[in-house]
């Protein structure tokens, strides 16, 4: 659900894009408004999950009595 609503607020934000995408009638204005928010979306949760990751294991290596893989 948090990734759906991250989704629609990035689609939401770059509605205004779309619409002067429209209004230029250009090929090219009209992709980057509509592929830019989900390529942004993407490399945005691409860091959310590694810094998850990274932080999960710096906080395994502090805890003596915890295996690394749990």
């Amino acid at each position: 659900m948090n990734d759906t609503k991250n989704i629609l607020i990035a689609w939401l934000s770059s509605v205004t894009c779309v619409f002067a995408a429209i209004e230029a009638r250009t090929w090219i204005t009209i992709v980057s408004a509509v592929v830019l928010p989900i390529v942004f979306f993407i490399c945005g949760k691409a860091i959310d999950v590694w810094l998850q990751i990274y932080l999960r294991r710096g906080a395994a290596r502090r805890r003596p009595d915890s295996k690394p893989n749990e």
